[in-house]
C-alpha cells in the first residue's frame, strides 16, 4: 500500500505541470505534502477525486489564456474521452477479462491520448513560431 501512496504522490507531483507557473512555483512543494499527508489521512479515492476536481476548477481555468497548454489539454481530452468510451465497450462486451487486461487497455488509451497531446503541442508550437497569412474572399 506504500508503494501506491508513493507512486499517488508522484503522480500528483507531476500532474502539477496543469498549474499556473506563479501558484507552482510559489506553492508547490507546500500542495505536494498537503497531498501526500491526505493520502495517509484520508484514503486514496477520496483524495484523488478532491485533486482531479481542484485540477478542473482551479488548475485548468488558470491555463485558459496559455495556448501552449490549451490546445494539448484538449487533445488529450478529447483522445482519452474517445479511447475510454471504447475501452468500456470492450469491457461490456467482455466479461471475462481479468483486472490486469483491463488496466492495460486504459493505459493503452491513456498512451494515445498522451501521443495526441504531444502531436498538439508540436503543432500549436509551429504554428506560433509562423507568420499566418489570411485570405480574405471580399
Amino acid at each position: 500500500m506504500k508503494g501506491l501512496l508513493q507512486f499517488s504522490t508522484w503522480m500528483y507531483r507531476k500532474l502539477l505541470f496543469v498549474y499556473p507557473e506563479d501558484l507552482r512555483r510559489e506553492f508547490g512543494s507546500e500542495i505536494v505534502l498537503a497531498f501526500a499527508a491526505d493520502l495517509e489521512e484520508s484514503g486514496l479515492l477520496r483524495v484523488w477525486r478532491c485533486a482531479l476536481r481542484e485540477l478542473v476548477t482551479v488548475a485548468l481555468p488558470g491555463q485558459a489564456g496559455n495556448p501552449f497548454f490549451l490546445s494539448p489539454a484538449l487533445a488529450f481530452l478529447g483522445t482519452a474521452l474517445t479511447e475510454s468510451a471504447l475501452v468500456l465497450v470492450g469491457i461490456h462486451q467482455l466479461p471475462h477479462l481479468s483486472g490486469a487486461e483491463i488496466v492495460s487497455m486504459w493505459l493503452a488509451a491513456l498512451s494515445v491520448s498522451s501521443l495526441d497531446a504531444c502531436v498538439a503541442l508540436v503543432v500549436t508550437c509551429f504554428y506560433s513560431r509562423c507568420s499566418i497569412n489570411v485570405l480574405r474572399l471580399d
